[in-house]
């Protein structure tokens, strides 16, 4: 099928994205997290694996910042497009929030999601912020409603 269509994460935020014949991913991504309030533009690249067998390698990026909402922070995730098993992206996302030199190192964190065609039920979703709480993680995932 391909990376481009309707993507979830594993507490429910939504991305729409489109790749064309060069590798350019375009689409919109909204937050099921926090304070992330309306659509957020977001851009990235993908490259045709290039081995049998392998995923397809593909990283995009949100800047917390629409009509609504300036978060002063950005989102960047880089992954794998599967389709064995069952279609997902599995990628590491850095999220970087506007900081003072003196702060700096505290500025970013990273964390991994799990993008599947189907959203979770409020109930999975849910239970993964649980979870995520409990482990004593500040972020569930990459939104910007989970920044510093």
């Amino acid at each position: 099928m391909g990376i481009s269509g309707d993507w979830y994460n594993e507490i429910g935020s939504h991305m729409r994205i489109t790749a064309d014949p060069t590798g350019c991913v375009r689409g919109t991504y909204v937050s099921a997290a926090g304070h992330a309030v309306g659509t957020y533009p977001l851009i990235g690249r993908c490259e045709a694996a290039g081995v049998p067998d392998h995923g397809t390698p593909l990283g995009w990026t949100v800047a917390w910042r629409n009509g609504r909402t300036d978060a002063g922070s950005v989102t960047s995730w880089s992954g794998q497009y599967y389709e064995d098993g069952g279609e997902r992206i599995c990628a590491t996302w850095l999220l970087t929030a506007s900081a003072t030199v003196a702060n700096t190192w505290e500025a970013t964190s990273v964390g991994q999601d799990v993008f599947t065609r189907e959203p979770p039920s409020p109930e999975q979703a849910e239970r993964r912020l649980r979870t995520a709480g409990a482990s004593g993680l500040s972020r569930a995932d990459g939104d910007e409603a989970t920044s510093v």
